[in-house]
């Protein structure tokens, strides 16, 4: 049986036994007795306290509470006595930054808190792998334009590794063996360095006030360049931003609100004001018209920040403007929510799909050919409008009572395997219910009449221009005899979608 007793080593609290704690109190009084007339003797002793700390915190589990006298041993023959190390003050090199430490193969990563512009991230990854910090950091900026992730990766370091805030874990980081000797070096290097940096700083700051005033008028000139020469660009800057924002408005507005813009789409070009575009999925023009609006101020309301900012520029008007600021942004938050509402019900009108289909049986001919048409447009009196403007599938064209936004229909051919020789017209469309649907589906006008043993073929579908676009289509599947040769003219197969079976014969003509 031994008695313990309880001591706090930097912090934490250990149970000793007691012959133990002997031992260990005659080790650092011998280490305080070898420092005593040095300066730093307090910040040596305390990381010394550190890392016995922390070598004891390995040493207790939850079946060993208590440290030994063989523990004690233990940490004293790593760190050292006193007696083994030579004398700091013996000789002028022994306080350089060239002293070389005893040095061991393993590092753990920190970060460096000396060698830091954020975090010291990057110059304790140099110091892991014994590199130029300017490498790693350089690692960096690559990581951050050609691969994105490079400040993500400085965050999880930033949070992952600790920092190195004791001697010891300074040494650690650089793989120094942690031993009395190199505590005290690195310390004594600290304080070398401070009092150098001292007396940098006690001689620039003679060097200054004996100058004072020269420099003090030398300044006062150079701040009156730079603040013209800032006031020179900012006023440039104005110039350019004010002529950029009023340009993009101006054309914002005649884009909404006035004349059509042209977007180049892969089916061709599109030539159509937004309030048009809207009008063609928002039944209520009430309501394209508040859309366009919105979608307005969506974009103008930037812009305005943009002029707003050259204002500021070259008027200097901030306090004044900032109400404007506040208001505007206010305005662009409601037309987001208008924007999205009107989203909404225009999805809503989508919602519900009917598919309708009606077939036709072909007349038996004698002729061993089948001959396709592409119809003429003038024969629903339609004519297209002057730019043929293409909208995905769909096609602006002109009608006796209006614009009609026309499809085309896609065909395939297959065989008939033993039935007889007919063809099915297929109506689909959408709506904002089941009724909407089907009636949207049933009202697309779409024909192909037969004359002996040829077919004309509709060029396109088209429906009543009230009745919106709900994403209607036409599709049109024909079945005829493995022996029927198809004669195809080309201008068919340019006009719309045609597939066929394998098993098909079709000739193409011109």
């Amino acid at each position: 049986m031994k008695k313990t007793v309880t001591a706090n080593i930097s912090g934490f609290v250990f149970n000793i036994d007691e012959d133990a704690y002997e031992r260990l109190n005659e080790y650092l009084g011998h280490i305080r007795d070898h420092l005593s007339s040095d300066d730093g003797t307090d910040e040596i002793l305390s990381d010394i306290e550190s890392r016995i700390a922390e070598m004891f915190q390995e040493k207790i589990t939850a079946s060993k509470t208590v440290i030994t006298i063989s523990d004690v041993k233990e940490v004293i023959s790593q760190l050292g006595e006193p007696e083994q190390f030579e004398d700091p003050d013996a000789g002028s090199e022994k306080h350089s930054k060239s002293k070389e430490y005893e040095t061991r193969s393993n590092r753990r990563l920190y970060r460096d808190p000396d060698d830091k512009y954020i975090a010291g991230v990057a110059g304790g990854l140099a110091a892991f792998f014994n590199l130029d910090p300017v490498w790693i950091r350089a690692a960096f900026i690559v990581f951050t334009f050609v691969y994105g992730f490079g400040p993500l990766l400085y965050i999880i370091l930033w949070i992952v590794v600790p920092r190195a805030r004791t001697t010891a874990e300074r040494l650690e980081m650089r793989g120094e063996k942690v031993n009395i000797s190199n505590i005290e070096k690195s310390i004594r290097e600290e304080l070398n360095d401070l009092k150098e940096n001292i007396k940098e700083f006690s001689k620039e700051a003679k060097e200054t006030f004996s100058d004072k005033g020269k420099k003090k008028k030398k300044k006062e000139m150079t701040d009156e360049r730079r603040s013209a020469l800032v006031r020179a660009l900012g006023i440039a800057a104005g110039v350019i931003l004010l002529i950029f924002g009023f340009s993009m408005l101006i054309a914002t507005a005649s884009s909404v609100f006035l004349l059509p813009f042209t977007i180049q789409l892969t089916t061709g070009v599109m030539n159509f004001a937004v309030l048009d575009i809207l009008s063609v999925f928002i039944a209520s023009s009430a309501m394209a018209k508040a859309t366009s609006i919105a979608l307005f101020l969506i974009i103008g309301i930037p812009i305005l920040w943009i002029i707003m900012t050259a204002i500021q520029l070259l008027f200097d008007l901030r306090p004044r403007l900032k109400f404007l600021g506040v208001f505007t942004f206010i305005l662009w938050l409601a037309a987001v929510g208008m924007l999205s509402v009107a989203g909404v019900k225009a999805l809503s009108n989508f919602s519900n799909h009917y598919s309708y289909s009606q077939q036709f049986t072909l007349t038996t001919t004698q002729s061993p050919n089948l001959y396709f048409e592409l119809g003429s447009d003038t024969r629903h009196n339609i004519r297209p409008h002057k730019d043929k403007e293409n909208f995905s599938n769909f096609r602006a064209f002109m009608y006796d009572s209006g614009d009609q936004v026309v499809g085309f229909p896609n065909l395939m051919i297959k065989p008939t395997n033993g039935q007889e020789p007919h063809f099915k017209i297929i109506r689909e469309s959408r709506g904002a219910t089941y009724n909407q649907a089907m009636t949207n589906a049933i009202n697309l006008n779409y024909s192909i009449v037969q004359q002996d043993s040829l077919l004309t073929f509709d060029p396109f579908f088209f429906y009543n221009e009230q009745k919106k676009w709900r994403g209607q289509k036409v599709r049109v599947e024909l079945y005829v005899p493995r022996d029927k040769v198809i004669m195809m003219p080309r201008e068919l197969e340019r006009a719309f979608p045609v597939q066929w079976d394998s098993r098909v014969q079709v000739v193409k003509t011109n």
